[in-house]
C-alpha cells in the first residue's frame, strides 16, 4: 500500500472509497453512485481471496443493502456506512496501519454495473486533524503565558 503523507483530494469526477478503522465507517463518494447510475440502495460484496470490494446496485428495500438515503447522502450525494465486521475482514486480509484513513478508487465493470475496489491499489494518509473543516484550534495555553510574561515586565 502507497502511504501518502499529503491530505488526499479528488475531483467530484473520481469513483473512491474511504475506510477508517477507528470509526468502523466506510465513505462512499457520490461519484460512486452516478458511476452505478443512482441507485435506490447498494450492496457491498467482499472477496477476502482476491482482496476486493464490490459496491453494486440495489433496490432501496433491500434487506441485504444499504439505503441510500441520510443526511449526508441528501446534502452531497454521498454516504457514510458503519460495518465494523467488514471493516475488521478487510484489515485482517492487509496490513495497513490503523491510525491512517485508507482511500481506494473504483474500477468500473460495464456488464455487471459494478464499482470494484481493489486493496492492492489503496492509498493511506493521515486522518486530518479538524476532520469537520472549519479553522484548527489556537494554542491559547502559550498566548497566554506570553501576555503574562509581557505584563511582568
Amino acid at each position: 500500500m502507497k502511504v501518502d503523507t499529503s491530505e488526499l483530494i479528488y475531483s467530484n469526477d473520481c469513483p473512491y472509497i474511504d475506510i477508517l478503522w477507528k470509526k468502523g465507517r466506510f465513505f462512499v463518494s457520490n461519484a460512486v453512485f452516478r458511476l452505478i447510475g443512482k441507485p435506490g440502495g447498494i450492496r457491498l460484496l467482499w472477496n477476502a481471496a482476491k482482496s476486493t470490494l464490490i459496491i453494486e446496485p440495489t433496490d432501496i428495500n433491500d434487506p441485504d443493502g444499504f439505503p441510500a438515503i441520510g443526511q449526508t447522502y441528501v446534502k452531497n450525494g454521498s454516504l457514510f456506512i458503519g460495518s465494523v465486521t467488514l471493516i475488521e475482514e478487510i484489515w485482517a486480509t492487509t496490513d495497513w496501519d490503523k491510525s491512517l484513513r485508507v482511500r481506494i478508487v473504483a474500477k468500473y465493470n460495464e456488464k455487471s454495473n459494478v464499482a470494484i475496489f481493489e486493496m492492492k491499489n489503496a492509498i493511506a494518509s493521515e486522518i486530518p486533524k479538524n476532520i469537520r473543516g472549519g479553522r484548527p484550534k489556537r494554542a491559547n495555553s502559550k498566548t497566554r503565558k506570553v501576555k503574562k510574561e509581557v505584563l511582568k515586565e
